[in-house]
């Protein structure tokens, strides 16, 4: 690969581009205060944009104002840019919560090349780097930190970012404070606290999977003070939906023949399959491996470094294929990922539309596709039962607790799902208080006074209402055959905006005839005439004519995932113009300064030959 290029010297001539050489780019001054104000729009060009997708404007103006906001985008959504353009605008501190580090570590490189200084504290960075971190948030020379949340149980950090002004405080994936969700993460318990020692700075929460009565609960858990409420609608135009049903004698061979069928078309690739245990991950990756796939199995039985290898090597696109539970995934920003599979049914609608909404970020058409069977729903009842709290179990938990727990009270792992759902029963109840403790485990203090047996009661049945109503919903979308999937998913948001595929919308209303006839019999009714239609304006770009482009892409990258050089639709747009010059190539959605800075002069010599 060509080397990278580097700035010239204070008055040197350009060296940037080859012969006849334009004169250099440097990133434009950030725009006034004033003008940020009139209009935040002009921060846009900043990242490469022109414009605001839907709900974005609303809550950047939220917290250039200083007020709170809840923040509801659908994954791929954007959330992302409503703190990132706040922070572009102020030098004071804007702190990002996150439980994403893959997500955490781009968008740290990606401010920092803009010529905003940012840092990121989470496990698995070594000590050296998590003290340079604190050393620069203390001096003023970080101006956005991204830290996980069980950061917050240092001193030292909250000592460092409290000595400064914040701007923005943003809980991202916000949803991990509820208690009855299914992301639920106890270092979240300890934000509400944080954010008060901080004198409640301008406060930002941010979620994809919040349903209307989570939303309500983040609002309340974080305390929120009459927050900017931004929904920006659930769908996901190019993602099309289908459910594929398998019952009957040689239902798992049928199965698995589609899965084969479907996963081995190139343009369903990369892909993940989602399982419901590790064994399966295991099998199924084989499976596909058999099939000539490039193939990984990811779980939580594998140790952190075994994880990391095999998600980066995804991210790169080394590896086609990731086969996994609901492990993988939370801060997996892969752009072009074109098909999700779900080899078992997730617990909720919420989790599945999280996961299948891992697909197309990038805004080509890609798919979702749930191979559903009786036996997944057989065992979702048997989790909910096995689960399910009984107000004997939440006082006998108590009783445990008091002869346990001393002065300074007790730590516990998370545990089991209905030893968690028995906790945050007795917490409502008034018995005790859960906070994080180490190591990702909980800490209980108990409360004096006696536990109140019709209030418990109450809490257990609307647990158990809360998991059945979950199942339901699951049950539901995987086997009515005759009502738009998209228009359920939406339902279930609150989102009663009309239905609008860009393309194919689902198995009920639509053909699954991209699948080779001799797996499966087509699920849908009468195929629409066209099929998905071209998501960027000019002719077609051939695979032919993009590769070239794409291995300069993956050299340019460095190890890191290749999109964060540039998407497959601004290459696309790149081979239908053949830019020449700085600004030719600025005028490309998607591109920026820092990417003409970096990458011109070997795109330019690329586009030569």
């Amino acid at each position: 690969a060509p080397p990278p290029a580097t700035a010239a010297a204070p008055g040197a001539e350009p060296t940037l581009f080859s012969a006849p050489a334009p004169a250099a780019v440097t990133a434009p001054p950030r725009p006034t205060r004033a003008a940020i104000d009139a209009d935040p729009a002009s921060l846009l060009h900043l990242l490469g944009l022109s414009s605001f997708r839907p709900g974005q404007r609303e809550a950047v103006q939220a917290a250039l104002d200083g007020r709170d906001a809840l923040v509801v985008m659908p994954t791929g959504g954007g959330k992302s840019l409503c703190y990132q353009l706040p922070a572009l605008a102020s030098d004071d501190l804007t702190v990002v919560v996150s439980p994403l580090i893959a997500l955490m570590r781009d968008q740290c490189a990606r401010l920092t090349d803009l010529g905003h200084p940012a840092v990121m504290l989470a496990s698995g960075v070594d000590a050296e780097t998590n003290r340079r971190a604190l050393d620069d948030i203390r001096s003023g020379a970080a101006t956005v930190v991204f830290a996980a949340p069980e950061r917050f149980a240092s001193s030292a950090f909250r000592s460092a970012i409290a000595a400064r002004t914040i701007a923005l405080f943003v809980v991202d994936e916000a949803h991990c404070v509820s208690e009855w969700g299914h992301d639920f993460r106890p270092d979240y318990l300890r934000l509400a606290q944080v954010i008060a020692d901080l004198g409640h700075p301008p406060t930002m929460a941010c979620t994809a999977t919040a349903t209307p009565k989570v939303a309500e609960e983040i609002v309340a858990r974080l305390s929120l003070r009459e927050p900017e409420r931004v929904r920006s609608g659930f769908d996901r135009p190019n993602i099309s939906f289908d459910v594929l049903p398998f019952d009957g004698e040689g239902s798992v061979a049928r199965k698995r023949a589609t899965l084969v069928a479907g996963v081995t078309m190139a343009e369903n690739r990369p892909a993940v399959v989602y399982c419901g245990t590790r064994r399966s991950t295991e099998e199924i990756s084989v499976l596909l491996d058999e099939a000539g796939m490039n193939t990984v199995a990811y779980h939580a039985g594998m140790n952190a470094e075994q994880r990391s290898l095999r998600q980066d090597a995804f991210m790169r696109g080394d590896v086609d294929v990731v086969v996994a539970t609901n492990a993988f995934g939370m801060g997996v920003d892969k752009a072009d990922v074109r098909s999700v599979w779900h080899w078992a049914l997730p617990s909720s609608l919420e989790a599945y539309y999280q996961e299948a909404g891992r697909a197309g970020r990038d805004g080509q058409p890609s798919r979702a596709v749930l191979l559903a069977s009786r036996a997944d729903l057989g065992r979702l009842v048997r989790f909910i039962q096995q689960a399910e709290v009984t107000p004997e179990q939440v006082a006998g938990l108590v009783q445990r607790l008091r002869h346990q727990a001393g002065a300074e009270g007790v730590e516990l792992d998370a545990g089991a799902e209905n030893d968690r759902i028995a906790l945050a029963v007795a917490e409502r109840a008034g018995a005790l208080r859960l906070e994080p403790g180490a190591g990702g485990r909980l800490h209980v203090s108990l409360n004096d006074g006696g536990l109140d047996r019709g209030r418990v009661a109450q809490l257990c049945r609307a647990a158990t209402d809360r998991r059945w109503q979950s199942y339901r919903s699951i049950e539901a979308y995987s086997r009515e055959g005759d009502r738009c999937r998209r228009r359920q998913l939406l339902d279930h948001f609150g989102d009663d905006t009309p239905v609008a595929p860009l393309g194919r919308c689902c198995d009920v209303h639509d053909a699954v005839d991209w699948l080779p006839p001799i797996t499966v019999t087509a699920g849908g009714r009468k195929a629409r005439a066209a099929a998905a239609a071209a998501q960027e304006e000019g002719p077609p770009v051939s695979d032919g004519e993009l590769a070239p482009l794409k291995e300069w892409r993956r050299e340019r990258a460095d190890g890191k995932p290749a999109y964060t050089v540039a998407t497959d639709a601004t290459l696309r747009e790149i081979v239908r113009r053949k830019p020449a010059t700085a600004a030719e190539l600025l005028d490309i959605r998607g591109i920026g300064p820092s990417f003409v800075d970096k990458h011109a002069d070997s795109l330019f010599e690329l586009l030569a030959q």
